[in-house]
């Protein structure tokens, strides 16, 4: 349920309307490829996953693939990154919130993040029931969603939709031409971003190797239905050039179509994705700066588990950096805000890259030896470096995308470089280690660059 309902979110329900409005009813087309894409990142994690269960999260199969230095980074800008969600997405949630609560929004932002933050100290089997509940009104939510847009299709009802005509408004399938269906797929990556979270969970469950293989199968699901069925049907039910970004796309098909009650529903629903984004990214960034400390990447205090086994201090850490961020949302939202968003905003791709590297060298250490994974990824090397290739070719096409795009690509650059100036600074932390593992890492490889 985490893997499926863990990345339905925000981006979904309401960042869908950027993409529509940037490609049109092309989107369809973008969020085809980006899926395609996630899936193969996902096989990657999945291979690596259950050839190693126990060795961590994603970061851990990096340093297993590609060195100290390649995790340092990756599991730094993956940290910062969620860091970041989490204030946006405690803006958000105080914000659905706000209407229906008199009290001051700094209250509100602080009683979510407070009970979400109380929900991860608890136990990690609060997270996961809590999440398994967020995910499940996630997910019947699209699957109500789209049995009435079918039921709405086949002539059910009084109100009639011209699919065809919906499709061809505004200048065709295609209105902005075929760069903007390619300008479309980073933003549509991001957006399903997160299967990497069953990696990080894997390991504190029973049978990690199972448990990732899978989820590993049931991404193909989320991509195909939840994504790609609700998108189109978005499509067909109103004219593509009538949603507008910001704004939910969902929300807007309902209210086209006449349901009654839709703003109050859609309203409902978003909170209740705010809320597992939040519960989500409090776990992650808790248990990637706990397997940093643990590294010898990040202070050893990050590393210490409470009674129950859960690390309070990284929780901690995490739920305070949020704070921070939604403080800087609130006082500057046009200036720091803005600074953080752009700047974190590429992180996700930059690790996926790492993640085929670290795939693509450890398979073939695995032909070296005659191994074969008991979860291999697909027609390997050809689609593994078809992969990387388009990852790559993301980060570069949102160098000429739009301003927007190109800001983000350069702020990233200057976060990820001060990161690589903090990863030279703790060197000497790092090559001595924690129990030795530093150490040992840094004889395996350490050479961010090497040819895999």
């Amino acid at each position: 349920m985490i893997s499926i309902g863990g990345v339905i979110g925000a981006s979904l329900f309401v960042g869908s309307s950027a993409s529509i409005a940037t490609a049109g009813p092309g989107v369809f087309l973008s969020y085809l490829l980006g899926g395609l894409i996630i899936l193969c990142v996902t096989r990657m994690l999945g291979e690596m996953t259950v050839e190693a269960p126990r060795a961590g999260s994603f970061v851990a199969h990096i340093r297993r693939g590609l060195g100290t230095r390649a995790a340092f980074l990756g599991g730094w800008t993956y940290w910062v990154m969620w860091a970041t969600i989490l204030g946006i997405e405690t803006i958000a949630g105080a914000s659905f919130l706000a209407p229906f609560v008199p009290l001051p929004f700094l209250a509100i932002e602080c009683a979510v993040l407070g009970a979400m933050t109380a929900i991860n100290l608890f136990s990690v089997r609060g997270y996961g029931e809590f999440e398994y509940w967020f995910s499940m009104t996630k997910i019947l939510t699209i699957v109500l969603f789209m049995a009435l847009g079918v039921a709405v299709l086949a002539g059910v009802g009084h109100r009639h939709v011209d699919m065809a005509a919906n499709l061809m408004a505004g200048g065709g399938l295609f209105p902005h031409g075929g760069f903007a269906v390619m300008a479309s797929i980073p933003a549509i990556m991001l957006s399903m971003s997160g299967t990497e979270i069953t990696t990080i969970a894997a390991t504190e469950s029973s049978h990690p190797a199972d448990s990732v293989r899978r989820a590993a199968r049931s991404v193909v699901i989320k991509i195909l239905v939840f994504y790609l069925g609700s998108i189109g049907l978005i499509l067909c039910l109103m004219p593509w050039n009538r949603i507008v970004p910001g704004h939910s796309p969902f929300l807007a098909a309902l209210e086209h179509v006449g349901l009654p009650y839709a703003p109050m529903l859609m309203t409902a629903v978003m909170l209740v994705a705010t809320l597992s984004a939040l519960n989500s990214g409090l776990y992650i960034t808790s248990r990637i700066l706990r397997e940093l400390a643990e590294a010898g990447d990040a202070p050893r205090c990050f590393g210490a588990r409470g009674g129950n086994g859960t690390p309070r201090v990284a929780i901690l850490a995490g739920s305070a950096v949020a704070a921070i961020v939604a403080l800087a949302g609130m006082a500057a939202p046009g200036s720091v805000f803005a600074f953080l968003v752009s700047a974190t905003g590429t992180f996700v791709l930059f690790d996926y890259v790492l993640v085929a590297l670290a795939q693509i060298r450890l398979r073939r250490e695995a032909v070296a030896r005659d191994a074969r994974p008991a979860l291999p990824m697909w027609c390997f090397p050809f689609l593994s470096y078809a992969t990387l290739a388009v990852l790559v070719m993301s980060l570069l096409t949102m160098l000429v995308a739009s301003p927007g795009t190109r800001r983000e690509i350069v702020l990233g650059a200057l976060t990820l470089g001060l990161i690589v100036l903090a990863e030279r600074a703790t060197l000497g932390l790092r090559d001595s280690g924690h129990d030795g593992r530093g150490a040992n890492a840094a004889l395996q490889g350490d050479t961010l660059g090497a040819p895999p």
